[in-house]
């Protein structure tokens, strides 16, 4: 679990990518890739590639995907921050593993990064 400076939950378990998110709406709404794609104007191809959490959410799809799903681009956005921010956070915490750094100041430098 990771939490902020005022020791608020951030992060439990592994970061999810938006394409997750973004899969599990698609098939809520029995929509395929290929009819997002055309809905937001863009190849097939990169929207599996969003899906499978190799593309990231850039603002301009985060607009496309609220003008076609009816879900705020603030939503898409924070989901890309999150999944990023919990990335960064996990790959602070495999490096701090291997320097020789007290639990306090591995602690402070983890907080730091989340």
């Amino acid at each position: 679990m990771i939490r902020d400076n005022n020791g608020n939950e951030i992060f439990s378990g592994e970061p999810t990518h938006p394409g997750e998110m973004l899969s599990d709406e698609l098939e809520a709404r029995g929509m395929t890739q290929k009819e997002l794609a055309r809905a937001i104007e863009v190849s097939a191809t990169f929207v599996s590639e969003l899906v499978r959490g190799k593309k990231s959410v850039s603002l301009r799809i985060a607009l496309k995907l609220e003008t076609a799903l009816a879900i705020d681009a603030e939503f898409w956005v924070n989901a890309q921050r999150n999944y990023n921010r919990g990335i960064a956070y996990l790959k602070a915490k495999n490096e701090l593993k291997q320097l020789n750094l007290s639990p306090a100041k591995q602690k402070s430098l983890l907080q730091a990064v989340a």
